[in-house]
């Protein structure tokens, strides 16, 4: 969608500019207000570094962070020469234990390849990328088997499907396996009154072209884009994206034989939702295969956090409840990620309004009017201004860090989290008398995970419930 605008809005209010909060349930109108009490709860402090030097690192957009069944972590990111694969096998609060491999070059168009990762049953890492080679742009599969941060030849890699410079991923959820360790990837059908998206699959080799097919599904009435897969423990798709045709979200589903496009049935959720964005919203299933929501719905007037839940016949508006909370993000800069704990509680990584990242937990009734949200601030600007200090250059007025947001977040066995996200350093500057510009003078991938020296960063709220 539209990055460099929203890069640049941010970017000019982070230069120029140096508790109680509300939960609101609603289904459909909702009328009344109840208090909702908070318990207790223990600080998660947090350890944070670099996987780059920001003096040296490009880095674009999104991560993606999963934390595997071992208490391992794996994560991608990219810059404007490389796609990167970082593993951590034990103690990843110590960077000293994480190993960074570049393993694909990035493509022509850089900023676009958005590399997603997913892992198999065994911990070994599959990835996807949409990049142009040459010319040609395809979405790229890869595989690596073992000792991945080893060598760039332990990768091996396909051209899956081929498409024209507009088809590009807008978040790092287009991709994913099932349960039975196959892979998948979604991206929308732009084609006049064949509105909807391609849904592509492999079952077996899939390191060769021959054995991906395509399920082109419409979503009548919703034009949806931006789209994130994810499977529930039997296999079934499960897709969300936003549909700026109908302002709302497109959900779509599938419980059987999905490479029928009859099988596939879509529905518009939330109304009005009206994005920016291409961060605003992430979907998880529980253990039941049920759906649940995070979002924004683009309200400048108020730019709070929703939650969202199906529990039955979910291609049905009146099946859906949500309910607000009230952590307001980076103004026009939407964007977190969603995971599910243990116990299918969700816990949601988010960019502040305040340009700090920000980690929210629901403890007690997430799925209920009167829930319990505690929020925790992950990293702060002071906190990278301290650790890594960049003096204004000469001919500049002011200089900040700014946590750009773009989080991913997973949880381990204990539900600990772990996340990554990027963060800019940017100058204003007088180019000609009289005229300033903003210069972006560092970016990097930050890495934060439980653990580490105390902080004094957690806030519990006591939220005011509306249902």
């Amino acid at each position: 969608m539209k990055r460099i605008y929203l890069l640049i809005t941010c970017l000019v209010i982070l230069a120029l500019v140096a508790g109680t909060t509300a939960a609101r349930a609603q289904k459909q109108r909702p009328e009344g207000y109840i208090d909702a009490q908070a318990p207790a709860a223990t600080d998660t402090t947090f350890t944070r570094f670099f996987l780059q030097d920001p003096l040296t690192s490009s880095a674009w957009w999104h991560s993606h962070t999963i934390v595997d069944k071992v208490g391992g972590v794996h994560l991608v990111f990219y810059d404007t020469t490389y796609i990167y694969y970082a593993h951590c096998a034990a103690n990843c609060d110590d960077p000293a234990n994480w190993l960074v491999l570049p393993v694909f070059n990035a493509g022509d168009l850089d900023s676009l390849d958005e590399p997603t990762l997913s892992l198999d049953a065994n911990n070994r890492p599959r990835l996807m990328w949409y990049a142009e080679y040459s010319g040609e742009t395809y979405y790229f599969y890869a595989e690596c088997n073992a000792n991945c941060t080893a060598s760039a030849a332990n990768w091996s890699s396909v051209a899956v499907v081929g498409m024209g410079a507009y088809g590009y991923p807008e978040n790092i959820r287009y991709f994913a396996l099932d349960a039975q360790d196959r892979p998948h990837m979604v991206y929308p059908n732009t084609n006049y009154s064949e509105y909807g998206f391609y849904y592509v699959s492999c079952d077996s080799g899939c390191l060769n072209a021959s054995n991906w097919y395509t399920t082109t599904v419409t979503t009548p009435d919703l034009q949806p884009y931006v789209l994130q897969l994810v499977f529930d423990s039997n296999s079934r798709p499960r897709i969300l994206g936003y549909a700026d045709n109908a302002n709302v979200l497109a959900y779509a589903e599938c419980n059987s034989n999905c490479s029928t496009a009859a099988n596939w049935g879509s529905v518009g959720l939330f109304a009005p939702i009206t994005y920016l964005s291409e961060y605003g919203f992430a979907m998880r299933v529980n253990a039941q295969g049920n759906p649940r929501i995070a979002y924004y719905d683009g309200n400048d007037s108020n730019n709070v956090l929703y939650y969202a839940w199906s529990n039955t016949s979910h291609l049905t508006p009146g099946n859906w409840s949500s309910y607000t909370v009230n952590y307001p993000t980076n103004y026009d800069y939407w964007s977190l990620d969603l995971a599910l704990d243990s116990q299918g509680r969700p816990a949601v990584a988010l960019a502040t309004s305040d340009s700090d990242m920000s980690y929210a937990t629901c403890t007690a009734n997430c799925e209920t009017t009167s829930p319990t949200w505690q929020q925790e601030i992950v990293e702060t600007t002071d906190d990278l201004e301290a650790e890594y200090p960049i003096p204004v250059a000469q001919g500049c007025v002011s200089a900040t860090w700014s946590v750009s947001g773009l989080p991913s977040l997973s949880l381990d066995g204990a539900n600990n989290p772990s996340m990554s996200y990027r963060v800019v350093h940017v100058q204003l500057c007088e180019d000609y008398p009289g005229h300033y510009q903003i210069l972006r003078d560092a970016q990097s991938i930050r890495f934060a995970t439980a653990g580490g020296a105390p902080q004094n960063n957690r806030k519990v709220y006591l939220p005011l419930v509306k249902r």
